[in-house]
């Protein structure tokens, strides 16, 4: 071999190594930890977080070791805008590598305040609340999971769980989670043939004369809407729904009177997440990790609830929910 072959054939050996070391899904090598900050807009609630956390884990990502997480406590949350970007402005100080947004709200401030930063997000819709253009190619520094369950089957399922035709959507005004929400509800009943109430709120003292108009109009069971103004108000929601004897439907785990709920299921969508960030840690472009959707739905039915409220719940449809509170 002569030596330009041979310096040809060391320098294509050198590029091939630097090629497969950037696209790995192994740790850095360089000894400095990958740093991600979690973004919350609701404190405290059941979440992806554990699950991302073990999956990271499961890749070599060890807490402690070569993993920092900030904002780990889950009592650690930023709903206002403000609050959230001067937090994200100290991450970037500590040199934070991704940040994960559990709400579309907290992505939008994240994607303006850290332009330079990856961004996971959890969301219902990025297209409808502005975040992205393409899920199958992200533009920008953004990409993650979907919340989205889809209208047609919660509704349907509602129907036949409940015996009902209307129901009522009371939600945040001006939240684009919620107005995504709204919207992909307001379809999915269209193509039902079934009827949707809505009625906006802006503070939790006007819930109870939101979920009022409704009633008075005619919707025979309340659903909750998906965001986390919404969480922060399910107290409020859920006390209005009692007044009036509507049955709750929602899309979380977190409204124990709810006669039926349809929600992702929030370990898999923790290990969706830390996949997507293990491949944006090693090195791969946001554009080329398309959005997913939730792989696995969670159906719970409160047959308790039901019953109290004179509705019987057909032995076929509890056959249906993975939990049945009796």
């Amino acid at each position: 071999m002569t030596t330009c072959l041979r310096l040809r054939w060391a320098f294509a050996v050198a590029f091939l190594a630097l090629t497969l070391g950037a696209c790995s899904d192994a740790p850095p090598k360089d000894g400095s930890p990958a740093i991600i900050a979690l973004l919350r807009a609701v404190a405290g609630t059941p979440s992806t977080e554990p699950a991302f956390i073990a999956e990271l884990a499961a890749a070599g990502y060890l807490k402690g070791e070569n993993l920092t997480i900030l904002a780990p406590d889950a009592a650690e949350a930023y709903p206002d805008p403000d609050a959230a970007r001067a937090a994200i402005r100290r991450w970037i100080d500590q040199g934070v590598d991704i940040i994960v947004a559990l709400s579309s709200a907290g992505a939008m401030v994240a994607r303006d305040a850290a332009p330079g930063v990856g961004v996971l997000f959890l969301s219902n819709d990025p297209v409808a609340t502005g975040l992205l253009k393409n899920e199958m190619a992200p533009e920008g520094r953004l990409t993650g999971a979907t919340f989205r369950v889809p209208a047609d089957r919660m509704l349907s399922l509602a129907q036949r769980t409940l015996g009902v035709d209307r129901f009522g959507l009371v939600y945040p005004a001006g939240d684009p989670a919620a107005l995504a929400n709204r919207d992909a509800l307001n379809a999915g009943a269209t193509r039902l043939g079934l009827q949707l109430l809505t009625a906006e709120f802006s503070t939790k003292e006007d819930i109870p004369g939101a979920v009022a108009r409704l009633a008075s109009g005619g919707a025979e069971a309340l659903v909750i809407s998906t965001s986390p103004i919404a969480t922060r108000a399910l107290t409020e929601t859920a006390s209005a729904a009692a007044v009036h004897r509507l049955p709750i439907v929602a899309n979380t785990s977190l409204v124990a009177s709810a006669a039926l709920a349809l929600f992702p299921d929030n370990e898999e969508l923790g290990r969706q997440l830390a996949r997507q960030a293990i491949r944006l840690l090693s090195g791969t472009a946001p554009r080329s990790v398309p959005v997913e959707d939730p792989r696995r739905f969670i159906v719970t039915m409160n047959q308790r609830a039901a019953t109290e409220l004179g509705i019987v719940i057909p032995e076929a449809v509890l056959r249906e929910a993975n939990n049945v509170t009796r």
